[in-house]
């Protein structure tokens, strides 16, 4: 990370946390009291509106109650006469509006309509709290007096003190809904029945309660589960107002919701009332402009900081950064500028100092190198070359700019390149020196073996830099050891392997056939009248078709590697993983191979072929030995019927 963005990530994390800081205790200290006003003059709102809601309904319970006590209407509902003379003379329109009634009706004590007056309703405008069609008004007649009678509003049981008013929905339309028991003057007298009154809530009245309340008025449907948790704050024996904790909207605004509630019916409606969050918006107005006054401030400060350490700090360290990072393998190292008498002057010309010294250091390793005769090479931790020696560029045929730069893989053939990385690893984690052999290529394209000795390449701080090595040319070697192998493992006639290389592979198929449990094939296979080739076209010929037979005979198998030979006209074979009867099959396609004639010299040879004989492992011997005497055993019985192959006693399918 380079000195401006350490700076830069030091100083600005800084600004963040002490900004956030700011608006963090802003928000839980300043906006927090703002908020509890915006809060406070909600509650009292509120409160206003508990006051002003029940002085309206209680005074509509006294005007009602004011009919239900009253001779006239006590004698109107015992004798259901004359109705007509008292809907005419107490009831008329005019009576409703002064009363701002949309209906009045009575009802004797079995909860049968006796009159009823209703006011004219424009349904339109009435305030509708669900996309229904617009109900008429006979449609809320109806609804209305059926919620009444369920919510027991018609049955005063006798009380003379019965009385009762609920808010409920009417097909979807708020109303406040009266009801007061009928008797005498005094209020004495057994209920002889009851009266009912009350209004529907439209976009006038609703307008006229928010002219009363403060903010903005409606009602929201509301269930009683809804308000489980809502804080009961005044009523009396037959009502009261439920109100709801505080609610926080969109666009700083916030809600309050009451309820009326009573003991007839589950409440259905609430009142809302929504207000401006004012003292919060206006103080997070003017903290947001501190914060912006005090961000500009702070990164004008940072600005003129920055400034100071870019022109009289970064640009100095940079200019010496360059001509650091400009320094190279020349011979003769660069001398740094002076960078004045401060403390990076100082630091200029001590390092001046050190140059000189590794200079003269670099000169006396160069002269080192140069003489040994041993290839020199270091590579970097990824394995390019980064020096190499004269001895090295003239064992390989390649100039300083072919090699330098590029990776060791270049020099491998594709097949390589795992085993080296891998030992790349290795002599990683083990500082010891290490030696391994492999072919390189040259400039010319050929392949030579070369062994290299690695140790490792430690930096000042002690940490893996890379590796330094010996390279010498070990091909006439390697050649040599190729050759005694192949003379001490190979048939020279065939180039099969020969007895020595069979039995030690017959004893590595054997352990590996009972580690896995499977069986192990061994063909012994003879020639039959080979002889009668060396007698009559000599042993040239003989040993052409010896070479012909092997031939033919590994063109046959999917392993060729598996057959050998033991000497004279004897071959086995090793196939793994085979069975009684994918051995037999494979025998006689052999046997039938051999059917062909061959072509030797001129002469047609067609009457040579083989005997096969079939050891299976652990069948017929679980150790070479045992399995040697089986398959040889089979390969006479199978001479003696001339051309034919035979199976060990013990893995004869009949036997199974």
């Amino acid at each position: 990370m380079s000195l401006r963005k350490r700076l830069f990530s030091l100083f600005v994390p800084l600004l963040i946390v002490t900004l956030l800081s700011v608006q963090f205790l802003s928000n839980h200290l300043l906006l927090r009291r703002f908020d509890l006003q915006d809060e406070q003059m909600l509650s009292d709102a509120a409160s206003k509106a508990e006051h002003i809601l029940f002085s309206h309904i209680e005074q509509a319970a006294q005007l009602l109650r004011s009919y239900g006590w009253w001779n006239q209407s006590y004698e109107v509902a015992q004798t259901r006469s004359p109705l007509d003379d008292y809907l005419q003379e107490n009831l008329d329109a005019t009576e409703l509006d002064n009363y701002d009634f949309d209906f009045m009706a009575m009802f004797d004590a079995q909860g049968r309509l006796l009159l009823e007056r209703w006011a004219t309703i424009d349904t339109t405008k009435l305030l509708r709290l669900d996309n229904a069609a617009i109900p008429t008004r006979a449609d809320l007649r109806n609804e209305l007096y059926s919620r009444s009678a369920q919510m027991g509003m018609l049955d005063a049981k006798g009380d003379p003190r019965f009385a009762t008013a609920q808010i409920v929905l009417i097909r979807g339309i708020p109303a406040l809904i009266l009801s007061s028991a009928i008797s005498n003057n005094n209020g004495t007298a057994p209920a002889a029945g009851t009266f009912m009154a009350g209004r529907f809530f439209n976009t006038s009245r609703t307008e006229a309660l928010e002219h009363q309340f403060v903010g903005n008025v409606t009602f929201v449907p509301m269930s009683a589960d809804d308000t489980r948790d809502w804080q009961q704050k005044h009523g009396n024996e037959a009502l009261s107002v439920k109100v709801s904790p505080r609610q926080l909207l969109p666009n700083n605004q916030q809600r309050i919701l009451l309820q009326i509630d009573t003991q007839w019916q589950a409440p259905e409606l609430a009142l809302s009332m929504t207000t401006k969050r004012s003292n919060y918006s206006g103080g997070r107005a003017a903290l947001g402009f501190f914060l912006a006054i005090s961000f500009a401030i702070v990164l004008g400060a940072a600005v003129v900081v920055y400034l100071g350490l870019e022109f009289w700090l970064l640009r100095r360290l940079e200019m010496l950064n360059r001509e650091i990072d400009g320094i190279g393998d020349q011979a003769k190292l660069p001398r740094l500028i002076s960078l004045g008498k401060d403390e990076l002057g100082q630091l200029s010309s001590a390092l001046n100092r050190m140059l000189e010294r590794l200079e003269q250091s670099e000169e006396r390793d160069r002269a080192i190198l140069e003489s040994i005769q041993d290839s020199y090479f270091e590579m970097d931790e990824r394995g390019h070359f980064q020096r190499v020696n004269s001895a090295m560029l003239q064992t390989l045929g390649y100039s300083s700019e072919e090699l330098l730069g590029q990776p060791l893989t270049l020099l491998l053939q594709p097949a390589d390149h795992p085993k080296a990385q891998q030992y790349l690893h290795n002599a990683r984690d083990d500082s010891s020196l290490h030696s391994i052999t492999t072919q390189l290529r040259r400039s010319d394209g050929s392949l030579g073996d070369f062994e290299a000795r690695l140790s490792l390449m430690h930096n000042g701080a002690g940490q893996f830099a890379g590796y330094r090595g010996i390279l010498r040319d070990v091909s006439a070697q390697v050649s040599q050891r190729r050759e005694l192998h192949a003379l001490a493992y190979k048939d020279p006639l065939t180039g099969l392997g020969n007895r020595k290389a069979f039995l030690e592979h017959l004893r590595q198929r054997i352990a590996d056939s009972l580690n896995s449990g499977s069986q192990l094939a061994l063909f012994f296979i003879d020639l039959d009248h080979f002889k009668q080739v060396n007698d009559r076209f000599g042993h040239d010929v003989g040993d052409e078709l010896l070479r012909a037979i092997a031939s033919r005979l590994q063109h046959n198998l999917r392993q060729p590697n598996n057959l050998y030979r033991l000497g004279g006209d004897e071959f086995t074979l090793l196939l793994a993983n085979t069975d009684a009867t994918t051995a037999q099959v494979l025998g006689e396609r052999l046997n039938e191979t051999l059917q062909k004639p061959f072509d030797i010299a001129g002469r047609r040879i067609d009457f040579v072929s083989l005997s096969i004989g079939i050891a299976l492992c652990p069948h017929d011997g679980k150790d070479p030995t045992t399995l040697v005497k089986a398959a040889d055993s089979a390969m006479y019985l199978a001479k003696e019927q001339r051309g034919h192959v035979v199976l060990g006693q013990a893995s004869s399918p009949t036997d199974d």
